[in-house]
């Protein structure tokens, strides 16, 4: 597997491969607004010889304005249980931390997330809009694990504060 940034180039194959392991456009639309109201941070593609087999999208919180959320992780679903996940998500975490951000939140499974060192005891201080037993925190910064903010997602994350699927 070999990991790097998205290309102008990758748009197609990336609203394809996302549309057919999602079962729809919803995905797709969603980086399309964070792209649109530039709000994505960060986004990486996992290939295997030619074909994408995942992709990772960490997007800039509103609030905290520093702080990141993991926003979209897809893995293939010929190509799961094979760590590729893992591996995106440890080095999107390596990236957050050479940007600078202070840590990223990520609504998802607890249990999955914690084995790249998110915690879910690190938002027991966070006001959180929706989904407290599907938040985790990787601190980065010193004092950011436990720190009390209210947090405020991109609005193009608002489509999954209703439901939220791990396809990973």
């Amino acid at each position: 597997m070999n990991l790097r940034p998205l290309a102008l180039s990758d748009n197609l194959a990336l609203s394809i491969f996302l549309d057919s392991e999602c079962g729809s456009s919803q995905m797709y639309r969603t980086v399309l607004n964070l792209r649109e109201t530039q709000m994505v941070a960060m986004e990486r593609i996992a290939f295997d010889e030619d074909q994408i087999v995942g992709y990772l999208c960490c997007a800039k919180m509103i609030n905290p304005a520093d702080w990141w959320v993991l926003s979209v992780l897809v893995v293939s679903s010929n190509s799961r249980r094979k760590g590729i996940g893992r591996d995106l998500v440890r080095r999107g975490m390596d990236d957050a931390r050479r940007a600078k951000a202070p840590a990223v939140v990520v609504v998802g499974d607890p249990a999955y997330f914690a084995q790249m060192g998110f915690s879910q005891s690190a938002v027991k201080n966070l006001s959180l809009p929706f989904a407290q037993a599907l938040t985790s925190l990787y601190p980065i910064a010193p004092k950011t694990g436990l720190s009390k903010h209210t947090l405020q997602y991109p609005e193009s994350f608002v489509p999954f504060n209703d439901v939220v699927t791990t396809a990973v």
